[in-house]
């Protein structure tokens, strides 16, 4: 992005979905939006902050193209930072590409892909937390996602990281100055004073990877998988926990061979689920393969769920590692004077008995402990800056029991703080923003 990236280019893209619909909305930013706008537009643009109706036209020929409504907004005032003109037309990809191709011959170019979003990166508009939460908004999935995203764009995650940075720096003022005056042996603060910041940098930074795995989650989704031997009413379940007949349903033995998946929400918790051949011995080559892959999918679940049938149990169990798993007990419609082996759930995909409580089990591994509690980190990213901020500041805690030298001190201080600077993009990672802004729709 940066490599593409030429102060003083103003670039342009739909900013709404492509397709037919009500309206489409043109997006232009740049030094020279309001001169290449102001070309097509057949009144006097609006003043920052406003918008107007007219008639957007052809300055080659003087041909119509579309009905309008513009609005402006000056550099300073807009998402990005510069001058932003914004244009709403109807909702034809005929005319959105008629326009475009106008723009781009009065000296606008295609917008890359998220390049509004880091354009306001670059002009301090949003941090990269929050460049971030704009992706995830327009991904969400859910009520609760969406909203874990706004609290991240409204600079929640920023603000903590910000005061975490503030008392790392203290830290490493403090070690920096008493270098500064090493022969004088001047001490600028005592060792208490030290041990007690560094203990609440660290307790502040480990309070944010609290609730991680439930944020995660809900920005990613649970992925979960279906497993166990043949016939004890997987692919019924399947159906049952997406809504729809997505699997086929047979009495044979080996009907699935390849996973199937799809996705539901259970309480505003995304699932994604993956329906999976029964595990057997010696089933054939192409059932087989089919095994082979539903142990694939096992290995890379969040979670498994095994499913059992009275009487039918393959004794063969998925590797799912430090994967967690729950047992279910299938088709109890058919046994009902049995007793449930402990710790399975028991319910029936046929008739759907026991099914919300197996939805409440599901949704209650989602969230774990977490509920209800401030949950700002929901990257790997993240986390791992995080971890190594933390590893940093416990090895200068100890450094500052034992008598470090002060050089080897700020060291760990400064290693902190870097790693700090990574989750808001304060200290470029290269590569990073490609990755980051990369993953962005054009015209966002």
């Amino acid at each position: 992005m940066d490599a593409r990236y030429r102060e003083g280019d103003t670039i342009a893209a739909e900013s709404t979905p492509p397709g037919r619909g009500g309206v489409s909305q043109v997006r232009l930013s740049g030094e020279r939006a309001q001169d290449i706008a102001g070309a097509l537009f057949d009144r006097e643009l609006p003043a920052s902050g406003e918008h107007r109706f007219g008639r957007l036209t052809d300055p080659a020929d003087g041909r119509l193209i579309d009905e309008a409504v513009v609005a402006a907004f000056a550099a300073g005032h807009s998402y990005t930072g510069e001058s932003v003109i914004e244009l709403q037309t109807h909702g034809s990809p005929v005319v959105v590409a008629d326009l475009l191709g106008c723009l781009y011959r009065l000296g606008a170019r295609p917008a890359a892909p998220g390049e509004f979003t880091y354009r306001a990166f670059l002009n301090g508009r949003i941090d990269l937390t929050q460049a971030e939460a704009v992706a995830d908004l327009i991904a969400a999935g859910s009520s609760e996602s969406a909203a874990q995203a706004l609290r991240q764009l409204s600079g929640e995650l920023r603000s903590a990281v910000e005061s975490l940075e503030e008392k790392v720096e203290r830290l490493l003022i403090w070690a920096e100055l008493e270098l500064d005056f090493v022969e004088e042996d001047v001490e600028v603060a005592g060792i208490e004073a030290k041990l007690t910041l560094a203990s609440e940098a660290i307790s502040e930074a480990s309070g944010l990877l609290e609730g991680y795995d439930t944020a995660r989650h809900l920005r990613e989704g649970l992925k979960v998988v279906i497993s166990g031997p043949p016939n004890v009413g997987k692919s019924s379940l399947f159906n049952r926990l997406v809504g729809e007949k997505r699997a086929i349903v047979h009495a044979s033995a080996g009907t699935t061979r390849d996973v199937l998946r799809a996705s539901a929400y259970i309480d505003g918790m995304a699932f994604e689920f993956f329906d999976t051949a029964g595990i057997r011995e010696a089933p054939g080559e192409v059932e087989d393969e089919g095994i082979r892959r539903a142990l694939e999918a096992a290995q890379s679940a969040d979670l498994v769920l095994q499913v059992d049938a009275p009487g039918l149990t393959s004794g063969i169990e998925p590797p799912t590692g430090s994967r967690a798993l729950i047992r279910v007990m299938n088709k109890i419609d058919l046994a009902l004077e049995l007793a449930w082996p402990d710790g399975c759930i028991p319910v029936s995909a046929a008739t759907g008995q026991g099914l919300e409580e197996l939805q409440q089990a599901l949704y209650r591994f989602a969230v774990g402990d977490s509920r209800g509690r401030t949950a700002l980190i929901n990257r790997e990213r993240h986390y791992e800056a995080l971890r190594v901020a933390i590893q940093a500041l416990e090895r200068g805690r100890e450094g500052l029991k034992s008598g470090l030298p002060g050089e080897a001190l700020a060291e760990e201080w400064r290693e902190a703080l870097g790693a700090l600077g990574d989750i808001t993009g304060r200290r470029r990672v290269e590569g990073l923003l490609d990755t980051i802004f990369g993953s962005f729709c054009i015209g966002k």
